[in-house]
């Protein structure tokens, strides 16, 4: 209920009026989005702010004009101010679980995109870059971080005034992001450890394990949005970020070329299998334009049409091969800054587009359930963000782990076994958008993947 003074038809005839304001992701009316909040009436003057899903809304400014217009026409009206911000999400849910347990640097980052290729050399570190600062530019408070400790690549495309890690000067735990024109930065390249030694060598655990580190433990401080540069293919590190990391979705970049495809389909299998929503693809290198003023497409028409197809994504974008792209990201200065304004243009249009794709997958509730350990039932308490509350017995849990000594071990009757004190999950922590990890206090530990509990008899 918004406070009006007492003026609650005058508040009836504005939400009318506000019930003309749609907003064209959702295809809802901005009332009924819960967008309206703050409401204040007084002799004439109307206040109230609109609460958008994400500051970087790039349909924000034709709300609040519309929005000011609309209720303006009331006759009693006087004046109109709408306020502009953006809802918060919570870094903890019901019962304490936190989209990201164990990573303290991502406590106040709203959202995380990963950016990923099936193979190397088709431009995705260029197009993350450039993504980044595209977001930024719509108003969105952004950060990046370069995952391939191999091959980094922020190091060369983006040059900040100061190129040195330091600690954080709030927790000295953690370490300072750099910062470039207002984009948060962070990349094993710029690590004091890599400018001395050069090149990682390391096995695949530790090297998960350091990337890992880098993102769990960099100070990010508030973010709306946190692009994760991955490395190419489908490794240990992929896992491990989708794993210890809620990542709310990815955008896949691509090239025309068949062994492309062959590739991108991996990866795209690998986040399905992960519940990773795919926001969007980039076929890269896909045209470019010739001073006859004919478009050539060397690597031919490309496979973007047929992944739409085959995995449902909802959007793509197609950029051209220039060799002024090259030529900036060496220099250190993203694209986006003062390159051609048709490629601008379009890397505009992806900023936007996933912004958008991410507000509509937040209303439609395509978060994790949150789950909590029900002490006054003895229940373990499963909430989805849509339908009923599901309550399961620790015991049924335990006894349906599906990891390999479970499934070998002869089933133990229990006829006459001696009481023992009853069975209770001591600690449940997600692993990324697919599972649930519980350290059982019989000294066993499960993962169930969240469909396992959301399906129940």
């Amino acid at each position: 209920r918004w406070s009006s003074g007492g003026a609650e038809g005058q508040e009836a005839e504005v939400l009318a009026q506000l019930r003309g304001v749609i907003d064209p992701d959702l295809g809802k009316d901005i009332v009924e989005c819960g967008f309206v909040k703050e409401m204040a009436i007084k002799d004439g003057d109307v206040t109230f702010t609109l609460e958008l899903t994400t500051p970087a809304c790039p349909v924000k400014e034709e709300f609040k004009k519309e929005s000011e217009a609309l209720v303006g026409k009331l006759p009693w009206v006087k004046s109109v101010s709408v306020s502009i911000s953006s809802q918060k999400r919570g870094a903890t849910g019901k019962g304490g679980m936190s989209r990201s347990q164990g990573c303290p640097g991502l406590k106040d980052v709203q959202r995380i995109i990963a950016v990923s290729s099936g193979k190397g050399g088709v431009g995705k570190s260029t197009v993350a870059i450039n993504l980044a600062y595209s977001i930024a530019q719509l108003g969105g408070r952004v950060g990046i971080i370069d995952a391939d400790i191999f091959g980094p690549s922020m190091p060369t495309m983006v040059a900040p005034p100061d190129a040195r890690c330091r600690l954080s000067k709030d927790n000295e735990a953690m370490l300072a992001p750099l910062e470039c024109q207002g984009v948060k930065l962070m990349s094993y390249g710029y690590t004091a450890k890599a400018m001395k030694e050069g090149a990682a060598m390391m096995r695949g655990p530790m090297a998960s394990s350091t990337v890992h580190q880098l993102i769990a433990f960099t100070d990010w401080g508030h973010l709306d949005y946190l692009i994760v540069d991955m490395p190419p293919g489908t490794s240990d590190i992929h896992m491990t970020l989708c794993q210890e990391v809620t990542i709310d979705g990815a955008v896949i970049v691509t090239t025309p070329q068949k062994l492309s495809f062959v590739d991108v389909v991996r990866g795209i299998d690998m986040f399905d299998k992960l519940r990773v929503p795919i926001l969007g693809l980039v076929e890269n290198m896909a045209f470019f334009d010739c001073s006859c003023g004919k478009r050539h497409k060397p690597f031919g028409d490309g496979h973007g049409g047929k992944l739409l197809e085959l995995y449902g994504i909802p959007q793509s974008w197609m950029l051209p091969l220039d060799g002024d792209i090259s030529t900036r990201s060496d220099s250190g200065k993203p694209f986006v800054f003062g390159g051609d304004p048709k490629i601008v243009q379009i890397y505009e249009d992806m900023a936007a587009g996933v912004v958008k794709q991410l507000s509509i997958l937040l209303a439609e509730g395509t978060d994790a359930p949150l789950i909590e350990f029900d002490q006054e039932s003895a229940s373990i308490k499963v909430t989805p963000v849509q339908g009923p509350v599901i309550k399961i017995d620790p015991q049924t849990l335990r006894d349906e782990c599906r990891c390999a000594v479970c499934q070998n071990e002869p089933k133990k009757s229990t006829k006459h076994a001696a009481p023992t004190a009853p069975l209770v999950p001591q600690d449940m922590v997600p692993k990324g958008r697919y599972a649930l990890a519980i350290d059982w206090s019989d000294g066993h530990s499960s993962i169930y993947p969240y469909s396992q509990l959301l399906e129940r008899d």
